[in-house]
């Protein structure tokens, strides 16, 4: 690995999302965003549902969907451990948007008393990062 790159691991409990050599990587945590280039300090942190943003070893931007988890960087490693990971060409995107109309429904009825507002929230959140990754097809 070249001295000036990162390596991208992204893993989901199915699968392994991604492996590869990168220049940069940027993550959303709850916090906001951070980015990591090579030789930065070590660093855990957890993810909220997002695309995550990475530029190749070629410079070339790239994209992957994560659905929440966590960061570790370590010795130019950077491994994103999530509950599901997609590319764009994974995504169901009409799925998604079925999701995102679903969670949109509920929380419309969130005074009704028997609605999880914090999971329908968060199920919005993942639906609409998951339909960002279109424009990536």
């Amino acid at each position: 690995m070249a001295e000036n790159l990162l390596q991208l691991e992204v893993v989901a409990p199915d699968h392994q999302a991604l492996s590869t050599e990168v220049e940069s990587v940027v993550v959303r945590t709850p916090d906001g965003e951070i980015g990591f280039l090579a030789n930065h300090a070590a660093l855990i942190a957890a993810l909220v549902p997002q695309v995550v943003r990475f530029k190749d070893a070629a410079g070339k931007d790239g994209h992957i969907f994560v659905g929440g988890g966590f960061v570790e960087v370590n010795n130019n490693h950077v491994v994103i451990l999530s509950p599901s990971a997609e590319t764009a060409d994974q995504i169901d995107y009409d799925r998604a948007l079925r999701a995102e109309h679903r969670a949109e429904e509920r929380l419309a009825h969130k005074g009704d008393g028997d609605i999880d507002v914090a999971r329908a929230e968060i199920a919005l959140k993942r639906a609409l990062e998951r339909l960002k990754m279109k424009q990536y097809v």
